[in-house]
């Protein structure tokens, strides 16, 4: 998972969204007035919008592993009918992981979400990565050595599949891809005197295998600390820093 910036709408379609959200407000069924406007000009609109917050692969903002084609509630309309077409309610999802979150949505104590929402929410505030086992798993207080609530929930309460093995195993595959290309720009650096071309070739394969996620989990979150990442970081301060940047990272 990864934290994706939402774009905004064009005037146009963000004055339908709310004459749509009028009607329901105003007793007209949720699922009705949804299934009618989903077929529309201005809701194709908002389906490309949302696909194109996922990148050039259009991958589930969920699991990332499958394409993207349908649009989810964060907030279930059948239990929230009045953000049925609020925008920032809206995600961009593959048929299995929409499927299996459904209904299902908890809340804490304070009424706020235990899902974690990937357009407002940094998913590795909240989540571990394997490497070994490409699993992701809730992140542990340090202190008091529970598992992250809202981690847990994503991860491990079966509300979504992303830890099911096509999903993991396309994570530790990523995984080796990265490590192999940053390896590589190690052992070759040494024997070249102008990095210009190496450099770019490193970028280009971390750019190629920026899925799941993880690209920022080990340029940026707790990846960094792990070899050989941890070794470029410390050897090659410059490189590093095109990364992140090229990423996209503050």
């Amino acid at each position: 998972m990864r934290r994706i910036a939402r774009v905004p709408l064009t005037k146009k379609t963000a004055f339908y969204l709310a004459r749509k959200q009028g009607e329901v407000d105003g007793g007209s069924e949720a699922r009705k007035v949804w299934e009618s406007a989903r077929r529309t000009k201005t809701m194709r609109e908002v389906a490309r919008s949302l696909s194109t917050m996922t990148g050039r692969r259009q991958r589930c903002m969920y699991c990332e592993d499958s394409r993207a084609t349908q649009i989810d509630h964060f907030w279930p309309m059948a239990r929230f009918s009045g953000k049925t077409f609020v925008w920032p309610n809206m995600l961009w999802l593959c048929g299995g992981c929409n499927q299996t979150k459904g209904d299902r949505f908890d809340l804490d104590k304070m009424g706020k979400p235990l899902l974690i929402d990937p357009t407002t929410e940094d998913p590795w505030d909240y989540l571990f990565f394997d490497p070994h086992t490409g699993i992701v798993t809730a992140r542990v207080d340090p202190d008091s050595g529970l598992p992250d609530p809202k981690g847990q929930y994503t991860a491990d309460s079966g509300v979504l599949p992303i830890n099911i093995e096509p999903v993991t195993d396309g994570r530790a595959r990523v995984y080796r891809s990265l490590r192999r290309a940053v390896q590589r720009f190690l052992d070759r650096a040494p024997q070249t005197a102008d990095r210009t071309a190496l450099q770019a070739e490193l970028l280009e394969e971390i750019r190629d295998h920026d899925d799941y996620g993880l690209a920022r989990w080990y340029f940026r979150r707790d990846g960094r600390t792990f070899p050989p990442f941890s070794e470029l970081r410390n050897r090659h301060e410059d490189v590093w820093q095109a990364i992140t940047a090229q990423l996209g990272l503050d």
